[in-house]
C-alpha cells in the first residue's frame, strides 16, 4: 500500500509528465479488480486509495495529447460495475467484522438480494468511494464526445481564467509589472456562466458534471501556473486564495439552493437514489450502450461533495493557516447545512483531517460536533438523526485514524506547524474554544488586510515579491 500511496502522489503532481504508453498501462492495471479477492481491516482504505490513484491516472490522460480507443474505454467503463460490487461487499464485511469467517448466509460470489441488508450497509458506507466511482464513470463518458471537445474546454477555461486574473504569460499586469489585478468586467460568476453556455455535450452527462469539470480544469491551470513549470506566473499563495474563492462561489450556490429546507431535508431522497445507484452500477452489462439516451444517475449534491473533496486535498498541500481556517469554515457551514449523511460524512472527514494537521487550533471541533448533535435533538422532524450522526461520527473517526496511519502523518513528515502525532481530540472548555475560534478568524482576517491602509478587502493584489496590498492602495 505504501507503493500505491507513492504512485498516487506521482500522478497527482502537475509537474510530472508521463508517456501515453505508461498512462494507458496504468489505467488498465488499476481497472483490474483481481487484487480485491480478500478482506482485512484496511480493505476500505486500500479500496479508496486504489480508486483515487485510478482517478489521478485518468485525469492525467485528460490533459495529455492522447485518445483512448472505444474498446479500451468500454473495458475500463465496464470494470466499474465490479468495483461497485467490491465496494458493497467490503462494506458488508467491515460491518459484520473481518474475523467472522463462518457467517452462513454470506457468499462473496453471490449478489446480495436482501433490501434490508442493503439499507444497513448504507449506515457505515465510505461515501468517498461512491463519489470517485461516479467521477470515473462520468469522465469516461465525457471522453466519448467529439474528439476536440475536451481540449477546447481546457483552452476556453484557461483563457477566461486569465481574463479574470488579468494575467498572460510573461505579463502579469497592465498596471505594474509583477502585479495581479482582477478584471472588473469579468467576475468569477460571469466566467462560470460563460463557460457553462459554451459547453455542449454530444451525449447526456450528469447535471453536476459540467461545473465539476470546469472546476477541475481551473484547479489544473492554477497548479500549473504556480508549481514551478514554464508558466510559473503566480505565487502559491495567490493560487490558494483564488482556489478558495472558487470553492466558496460554488458552495454558496449549493447552499442557496437549499436555503429554505429543514435540516437533513433530502435524506430520504438521498437514500432512495443511493440504493438505485448501487443497483445500476452492479447490474449494468455495458454502461456505454445504456447511457446513450439518458442522463446518468448521480447522487444528490455530488458537486458539493466534490468541492469539499478538493478542499480536503488542498489542506494537505498547503502550509498556510489561513487556508486551513477557510477550509474549517467550509466544513462547518457544510455540516450545519447538510441535507443528507452524504455531506455530513465529508464535512466530518475534513474536520478530523484539520485536527490531525493542527490539533492545537482545531481541537474545538469536539464542541462543534456536540453543538450539531444538540441541533439535531432539537429538530422534531429528525427523531433518530442524532443517533445516526453519532454512529457516522464514530465510523468516520475510525476511518480517518486508518488513513492517518496509512499515510504516516507525523511531525517529521507533515507540513503543519504545531502538529502532534496523536489525532485524538482533547477535551477543552468553552472559553478555550472561543479563543481558538477567534484565532482562526484572526488568521483569515490577516490574509485579507492591506498592510498599507490596514483595512480588510476582498480585492487584494499579490506582487511578484509575494507582498500583498489592496487594489486601491496600488492605484493610489
Amino acid at each position: 500500500m505504501e507503493n500505491l500511496v507513492a504512485l498516487k502522489l506521482l500522478f497527482e503532481n502537475p509537474l510530472n509528465q508521463f508517456s501515453p504508453g505508461i498512462l494507458r498501462n496504468s489505467l488498465v492495471t488499476l481497472a483490474d479488480p483481481t487484487p480485491f479477492d480478500y478482506y482485512d481491516k484496511l480493505s476500505v482504505a486500500r479500496l479508496e486509495l486504489h480508486i483515487r490513484t485510478w482517478v489521478a491516472v485518468l485525469e492525467k490522460i485528460c490533459f495529455t495529447p492522447m485518445r483512448l480507443s472505444k474498446e479500451l474505454r468500454d473495458k475500463v467503463y465496464n470494470s466499474l460495475a465490479k468495483f461497485a460490487e467490491i465496494h458493497k461487499k467490503t462494506t458488508q464485511v467491515m460491518q459484520e467484522g473481518v474475523d467472522n469467517n463462518y457467517r452462513s448466509d454470506f457468499n462473496q460470489f453471490k449478489q446480495l438480494q436482501d433490501s434490508k441488508e442493503d439499507e444497513g450497509i448504507m449506515n457505515k458506507r465510505n461515501y468517498n468511494i461512491d463519489f470517485l466511482l461516479i467521477h470515473l464513470r462520468d469522465t469516461l463518458h465525457s471522453l466519448r464526445d467529439h474528439e476536440t471537445w475536451f481540449q477546447e474546454t481546457i483552452r476556453r477555461t484557461k483563457e477566461l481564467l486569465k481574463a479574470v486574473l488579468n494575467i498572460t504569460p510573461g505579463v502579469l499586469s497592465i498596471v505594474a509589472p509583477g502585479v495581479n489585478l482582477p478584471n472588473d468586467n469579468c467576475s468569477i460568476l460571469s466566467m462560470l456562466t460563460q463557460l457553462r453556455k459554451g459547453l455542449n455535450f454530444k451525449y447526456p452527462v450528469a447535471s453536476y458534471y459540467v461545473d465539476w469539470r470546469i472546476m477541475l480544469i481551473i484547479q489544473h491551470n492554477l497548479f500549473n501556473w504556480s508549481g514551478g513549470s514554464t508558466e510559473n506566473i503566480i505565487s502559491e499563495k495567490f493560487q490558494e486564495m483564488v482556489l478558495m474563492e472558487y470553492f466558496w462561489s460554488y458552495l454558496e450556490k449549493e447552499w442557496s439552493d437549499i436555503y429554505d429546507n429543514s435540516i437533513l431535508d433530502s435524506q430520504s431522497k438521498f437514500d432512495e437514489i443511493s440504493n438505485k445507484l448501487v443497483k445500476v452500477f452492479r447490474n449494468t452489462g455495458s454502461f456505454i450502450n445504456e447511457l446513450a439516451g439518458n442522463e446518468p444517475l448521480a447522487l444528490p449534491h455530488t458537486l458539493w461533495f466534490g468541492i469539499l473533496d478538493l478542499a480536503q486535498n488542498l489542506i494537505h498541500k498547503s502550509t498556510r493557516k489561513s487556508t486551513h481556517g477557510l477550509c474549517y469554515y467550509l466544513a462547518i457551514e457544510s455540516l450545519n447545512r447538510a441535507p443528507s449523511s452524504f455531506i455530513q460524512f465529508k464535512a466530518i472527514e475534513i474536520l478530523f483531517h484539520l485536527n490531525n494537521i493542527n490539533n492545537q487550533i482545531f481541537s474545538l471541533i469536539e464542541i462543534d460536533f456536540d453543538q450539531y448533535i444538540q441541533k439535531l435533538n432539537e429538530n422534531n422532524s429528525t427523531t433518530d438523526s442524532s443517533e445516526k450522526f453519532q454512529n457516522l461520527l464514530t465510523f468516520v473517526k475510525n476511518k480517518c485514524s486508518d488513513d492517518f496511519n496509512l499515510l504516516d502523518y507525523n511531525i517529521e513528515k507533515g507540513k503543519g506547524k504545531g502538529k502532534e502525532k496523536s489525532s485524538s481530540i482533547k477535551n477543552t472548555n468553552l472559553t478555550n474554544n472561543i479563543s481558538k475560534l477567534g484565532e482562526i478568524l484572526e488568521m483569515i482576517a490577516n490574509e485579507m488586510t492591506c498592510p498599507i491602509d490596514h483595512e480588510p478587502t476582498d480585492q487584494l493584489c499579490v506582487l511578484k515579491c509575494q507582498h500583498i496590498l489592496s487594489i486601491n492602495s496600488l492605484k493610489n
